[in-house]
């Protein structure tokens, strides 16, 4: 299957207080969902896999164990198959345009806020229109918002998602992500099943620590 994670990192100038990883393992049958996990399952936030819904406690607690600053990733997000009929419509059904600035280079297709139900474009793309619905919907908001331990109600309806397109030579140069309000940001990977991407293929998520002030270097993850 093709990789799939996302990656959070909440924009706070005073991040949650480190505490120990949890090693929880989720096939015990001591470690059934919680009152809010239960009320995430029950949103049916289909395409989202259950398995990540009944997980937000020990999502949270990887978060905020994590280094540098506090992020997660969360493996399998979509039920099987379903991020490769996202990746075939984006390639079937979408246009690109090269876009170059002192930050990125990049080829960018479908902007979600755009993809309007009932669209001539939506139709073509449904798995693409399921996504959106799932991860724009409130419920999905507070599921982030138990992960990162933002106060339930801070985030609100104004998302950004557009999908890239980094081709041999693209990139996305080091930056810290803070844009007006923004409170979390995240990456969905959709990348081709076969070959395997590695290493040494490029586009991995690196996080950097803050340069301190006497010079030291920063640390790398």
């Amino acid at each position: 299957a093709a990789e799939q994670a996302i990656a959070i990192a909440i924009m706070a100038s005073n991040p949650p207080t480190k505490r120990a990883r949890t090693n929880g393992d989720d096939s015990s049958p001591k470690n059934q969902p919680s009152g809010t996990e239960e009320k995430f399952l029950e949103a049916n936030l289909d395409p989202i896999t259950p398995n990540v819904l009944t997980r937000s406690k020990d999502l949270a607690a990887a978060y905020r164990a994590a280094q540098p600053y506090p992020h997660g990733m969360i493996h399998d997000f979509c039920k099987e198959g379903f991020m490769e009929e996202i990746l075939s419509e984006l390639k079937n059904n979408s246009k690109v345009t090269f876009k170059e600035t002192d930050l990125f280079r990049v080829y960018q297709s479908v902007d979600l806020g755009n993809l309007q139900d009932g669209s001539e474009l939506a139709e073509k793309m449904p798995a693409l229109v399921k996504l959106k619905s799932a991860i724009y919907s409130p419920e999905y908001r507070a599921f982030i918002e138990c992960i990162t331990g933002l106060e339930p109600g801070t985030l609100t309806d104004e998302v950004d998602c557009a999908a890239n397109c980094h081709a041999r030579g693209c990139h996305l140069l080091c930056h810290d992500d803070v844009i007006g309000t923004r409170k979390v940001s995240y990456i969905i990977y959709l990348t081709d099943p076969t070959p395997v991407w590695t290493n040494e293929d490029g586009g991995r998520l690196e996080l950097y620590e803050a340069i301190a002030e006497n010079g030291d270097e920063s640390r790398c993850v």
